[in-house]
């Protein structure tokens, strides 16, 4: 078997221009300002027959369709396509996206993505993957897992008096009341080394990108958040080029998020990586393979597209008609609203109510990449490490669809498990996790298909 090559490139993605950012909906204006740039990078990986392309971007994620229109465009320009690329986004609140996407203000309400923006985007992402292919070089691979838990807690935070969820931005400061849930931990590393020198790093761990988040201050100053302290610490102690993905994190948030906590997380983790280099340990594997799983889900709104943009409409104009913007009734109204734009937004995205979701898998070396369209929850990623500990989960990849919990996480309430906050029916999240665990043990270049895989749903 071939050793395998790899090639890296990375690219600056912060506009130039004004533009909204996605991850608040109560912005109501673009952004402009630059607290932290962004960035894309882009890993290329081949063992000489087989070629696969890793785009890990600070943005809060991609939309299905707009990764498919990504991985046709790369085809055409690269020659590598679907399932060979994993497009993942850090999940950062303070960047632009390459979708429409909403405000709470009613006089903005639906915002058309900048095409501008976009443009500029896909010009970059395909000049990085085409720079890291020409980069090939053989190169070992290095692995490491470190606990880091003093950054994190899980914020659905569940009450002793009655067992319900009561979500917790901010790590309470009587925290006697409350049970605190699983989280994952474990920063995971793979390092890239050749004859001389260490040549790229990826990393990927388990926590929200939400520091920082005071409106007066970084609303409206795009960010890559703490990923990016992270990368910079490692970059100048190693001098190569370090790229982040989230792992699942869709309830796992900073224990402190205010002041210099971006800087501090990113250090931690930084450091954390560059003190434990003994920790390090060879992957001999030259395993390169992708695969996909393509199942059909059923939305937990059932919308009707006619009905769903009139009666948005309709609350948008009585809203707007509203002389004093105060009391009781204009807060009633305004949550009308935003529910209305809500069941209008999945309306279109799913009109039929139905649609298909990729389950993605990339094995290098040892590693196992599982990318999933969600903000995955931690209890997901804890149970397929703790039967696959090579495995790790890649939240907000391939597409940017809700938060994805099991079904049991619904009776016990709170943000994450609601209708407002996931996309599918109630125990979506249960089918995926059985079919990640049959894959990963059959392997990721098994072709044979489970019975449930690639069927529709019931």
């Amino acid at each position: 078997m071939a050793k395998l090559e790899f090639g890296v490139a990375v690219r600056d993605i912060t506009p130039s221009h004004p533009v909204w950012a996605h991850g608040y909906a109560n912005r109501t204006y673009p952004s402009s300002g630059v607290r932290e740039p962004l960035s894309l990078g882009c890993l290329a990986v081949s063992n000489g027959e087989n070629r696969v392309l890793f785009f890990a971007l600070d943005m809060i994620g991609i939309r299905y369709d707009i990764c498919e229109e990504l991985y046709n465009l790369l085809e055409q320009e690269t020659g590598v396509g679907y399932p060979n690329i994993l497009i993942s986004g850090s999940h950062t609140h303070f960047a632009p996206a390459l979708h429409g996407t909403t405000s709470s203000k009613p006089e903005v309400a639906f915002i058309d993505p900048d095409l501008a923006y976009v443009r500029k985007f896909k010009k970059k992402m395909v000049g990085a993957a085409k720079e890291a292919l020409d980069n090939l070089e053989p190169m070992r691979i290095e692995t490491a897992r470190l606990p880091v838990p003093q950054v994190l807690f899980n914020r659905r935070t569940v009450r002793k008096s009655d067992g319900m969820v009561e979500m917790n931005l901010l790590y309470p400061n009587d925290s006697t009341p409350y049970t605190f849930s699983m989280v994952d931990d474990e920063l995971a590393i793979l390092r890239l080394v050749d004859e001389n020198k260490y040549q790229a790093v990826l990393l990927n761990f388990s926590c929200h990108p939400v520091t920082g988040c005071s409106p007066d201050e970084d609303y409206y100053r795009f960010s890559a958040d703490y990923p990016y302290y992270a990368r910079q610490t490692i970059s100048r102690a190693w001098q190569c080029p370090v790229l982040f993905t989230l792992g699942a994190a869709g309830d796992a948030v900073p224990i402190n998020r205010k002041g210099d906590c971006r800087e501090r997380i990113g250090e931690i983790l930084g450091q954390t990586t560059i003190l434990s280099e003994r920790l390090f340990q060879n992957d001999a594997s030259d395993s390169l393979s992708a695969d996909s799983i393509v199942i059909e889900v059923e939305t937990i709104i059932k919308t009707d597209p006619t009905t769903a943009e009139a009666e948005y409409e309709a609350t948008r104009q009585e809203i707007l008609k509203k002389g004093e913007k105060k009391g009781e009734t204009y807060r009633s109204l305004m949550n009308k609203f935003q529910d209305r734009m809500m069941v209008c937004s999945r309306a279109r995205q799913y009109p039929k109510n139905k649609t298909k979701l990729h389950i993605q898998f990339i094995q290098v070396g040892h590693t196992v990449f599982v990318g999933l369209p969600f903000e995955v929850l931690a209890e997901i990623g804890l149970k397929m490490k703790q039967q696959f500990p090579n495995s790790l989960l890649v939240s907000c990849c391939g597409g940017y669809q809700g938060y994805l919990p099991l079904a049991h996480e619904y009776d016990r309430g709170g943000y994450e498990a609601t209708s407002s906050s996931t996309h599918f029916m109630v125990g979506t999240a249960d089918r995926i996790l059985e079919l990640i665990l049959k894959r990963l043990k059959k392997g990721v270049s098994s072709k044979e298909k489970s019975d449930e895989e690639n069927q529709p749903c019931i």
